[in-house]
């Protein structure tokens, strides 16, 4: 996933914050998975509007956390849950259709 992708989450996930954690369930497997807060505050963000870069911006202003160590940690777990399609890329789906 490129910085500059705007991310979405995949029609086949569902996201939902509980107020104190969150889960992602993948409605075409069933498999359902708990959220730590650096995943969950990323998915918050994730609306299909925002580029990567916009979100990892916005995630910067809201945390005290140097942005080599968030950028870094934020690539890592969209690439992560684009593997694991709970997220794509929303230019991706649209040729998927």
């Amino acid at each position: 996933m490129q910085d500059t992708d705007i991310v979405t989450i995949a029609p086949n996930a569902t996201f939902q914050s509980l107020g104190d954690g969150a889960v992602i369930l993948r409605t075409d497997s069933g498999q359902l998975f708990t959220c730590n807060e650096t995943t969950e505050t990323f998915l918050k963000h994730v609306d299909g509007r925002r580029t990567l870069a916009e979100i990892m911006s916005e995630i910067l202003a809201e945390y005290e956390v140097d942005i080599e160590t968030l950028t870094s940690d934020i690539r890592a777990l969209a690439t992560d849950l684009a593997a694991q399609e709970i997220i794509v890329a929303a230019q991706k789906l649209k040729t998927l259709k």
